[in-house]
C-alpha cells in the first residue's frame, strides 16, 4: 500500500526488462511503439537497435497466438508468466531487482493461489506442463526472440519472426501496391491475388490514417498460404 510515483519506479532497468519479456513471449510489433514511447517520457531513447540486440540474446520460450494455437488460458495452465520469468532469472537475463508494478520483479516469478477464501503466493512451477506452449530456457523454440528489425531500401521496421514458418523466413515474389486494406481485401475477393504476390499497403501511419490496424488481411494472406502460395505483407502502418 506504499505510494510509490511512476517517476521512482521506472528507470533503464525497466525498459531492459520490458524489451526481453518481449522477446522471450513471442514479440508484439504494437510495442515497438509502446515501449520507446514510454522510455521517451521517462528520458530515455529506445531504438530499433535496442529491439534488435535484445532478441539476438533473449531465446523464445513461448508460443501463444498469434505466433501458436494457444491461448492465455493455455499460457498460464502451462506455467504461465511465473514459470517464464523464473526461467529469465535463472538465466540472468531479467535483473530482479528492478522495480515492477507490485514488487521486485524477482518476486514475479511466484503465482497467487487460493487457499480457502485467503490469497497467497508460492513458487511458480519450475518445469513446463506443456512444452508445445512454453519451453524451459536450456530448449527455446528458438535461440533468438520474437521481432527482427529489417533495413533496406524501403526503409527500417520490424517483423514478427515468431508468427512466420522458417520455410517463409525469404519471400520473392512481385509486389502489388494498395493504399487502403479495403482495396487488398476487394482484390482478394476478386481472384486477383491468387498467386506468389508482396502485398504493399502503404499510406497507413499514424500521420496518415491514425494507424488502423491491419489484422483483417490476416485471413486472405492465409488462405494464399493454404493454397501453397509465396506471399507476404509489407506496410508503414
Amino acid at each position: 500500500g506504499e505510494y510509490r510515483p511512476a517517476g521512482e519506479m521506472v528507470d533503464a532497468r525497466t525498459f531492459v526488462n520490458a524489451l526481453v519479456g518481449l522477446m522471450a513471449t513471442g514479440g508484439s510489433t504494437n510495442h515497438v511503439l509502446h515501449i520507446p514511447a514510454m522510455a521517451a517520457a521517462a528520458g530515455y531513447e529506445v531504438t530499433l537497435e535496442d529491439f534488435a540486440d535484445v532478441s539476438a540474446v533473449v531465446p523464445l520460450l513461448c508460443r501463444i497466438y498469434p505466433n501458436g494455437p494457444a491461448d492465455v488460458n493455455h499460457f498460464h495452465a502451462a506455467g504461465g508468466m511465473g514459470f517464464v520469468v523464473g526461467q529469465l532469472l535463472k538465466a540472468g537475463l531479467l535483473q530482479g531487482d528492478a522495480a515492477g508494478a507490485f514488487g521486485p520483479i524477482s518476486t514475479y516469478s511466484q503465482e497467487p493461489w487460493l487457499d480457502g477464501d485467503v490469497l497467497k503466493w508460492r513458487e511458480a512451477p519450475t518445469e513446463s506442463a506443456d512444452l508445445d506452449i512454453i519451453r524451459p530456457i536450456e530448449d527455446p523454440f528458438s535461440s533468438s526472440g520474437g521481432l527482427q528489425m529489417l533495413d533496406g531500401p524501403l526503409g527500417r521496421g520490424v517483423i514478427k519472426i515468431s508468427a512466420v514458418k522458417p520455410e517463409r523466413h525469404v519471400t520473392e515474389a512481385p509486389a502489388r501496391v494498395f493504399e487502403s486494406q479495403e482495396a487488398v481485401k476487394a482484390a482478394f475477393q476478386a481472384g486477383e491475388l491468387d498467386r506468389d504476390v508482396v502485398i504493399v499497403v502503404r499510406f497507413q501511419g499514424p500521420a496518415a490514417n491514425g494507424m488502423p490496424e491491419l489484422h483483417g488481411l490476416s485471413g486472405a494472406i492465409g488462405a494464399l498460404h493454404d493454397k501453397g502460395h509465396n506471399v507476404a505483407l509489407v506496410t508503414d502502418g
